[in-house]
């Protein structure tokens, strides 16, 4: 006869075979695909992406898998898949932001704060986003393809120093790629010399005096900057136009 041991393994055997076969029965199969979070992208897209097709038993579905097939498009940031019992399944979107505009031949690159390339646009969008140009670009940019994500977030962080004010008035960053550092031009076209990411708390307050010189200048009809060096501690160095 059996013993005791013997008759729970036997009762835990059978308790998971009930449990699979109840898992992988029809009462779970999906009739509903729902998708959210999106707003650029449709729902038939990210659905047709994930490969999701009803009927299908909800606890096979592979997540890692659908997930990964929808972060493929380049707006989409990050997926998750949900399982909704009975018989829905949910795919949760986070999708990427339009950050920057990087000018590329003769097309318009937007791209978000990491530096992946949403859209290519034939004229400059509009909107007050930040114009970024660079020495050295990729001989070739796909959507969804990061562009140069150390400039991206040495430029963000300057960015993100400087008060909406400030920001307002710069009309472009330009990363030189060798020496990893930026200039700055604005809107009255002043070249800032950046540099490198070294007292940034500075450098913000030293651009909003270079932002007070200018438009004194300006009022006052007299010659107008021609650059201003921050990237060496102390005060500024200022060159007018001649």
């Amino acid at each position: 006869m059996m013993n005791k041991a013997g008759k729970i393994s036997l009762l835990i055997l059978l308790a998971l075979v009930c449990v699979y076969l109840f898992l992988h029965s029809t009462i779970f199969n999906i009739d509903k695909v729902d998708v959210s979070g999106n707003k650029k992208i449709t729902s038939e897209e990210i659905t047709a992406l994930a490969g999701i097709t009803p009927g299908e038993n909800l606890f096979k579905l592979d997540r890692e898998l659908i997930e990964r097939s929808v972060e493929i498009h380049p707006v989409v940031k990050n997926a998750q898949l949900i399982r909704h019992l009975p018989h829905t399944a949910e795919i949760k979107i986070e999708e990427r932001t339009s950050w920057a505009i990087i000018p590329y031949e003769d097309l318009f690159l937007l791209v978000d704060d990491e530096g992946h390339c949403l859209d290519k646009l034939n004229r400059l969008p509009d909107g007050n986003l930040p114009i970024i140009t660079m020495d050295q670009m990729p001989q070739r940019v796909n959507l969804g393809q990061a562009v140069n994500q150390d400039a991206i977030k040495m430029i963000k962080t300057v960015w993100k120093s400087f008060d909406r004010q400030d920001r307002s008035n710069i009309s472009q960053f330009h990363y030189i790629n060798k020496q990893k550092s930026l200039l700055l031009y604005t809107l009255e076209g002043t070249e800032v010399r950046y540099g490198t990411l070294e007292r940034v708390d500075e450098k913000a307050a030293n651009f909003t005096e270079t932002l007070k010189i200018e438009a004194s200048l300006h009022n006052e009809g007299k010659e107008q900057l021609d650059y201003v060096d921050l990237r060496f501690s102390g005060r500024p160095v200022v060159k007018t136009r001649t």
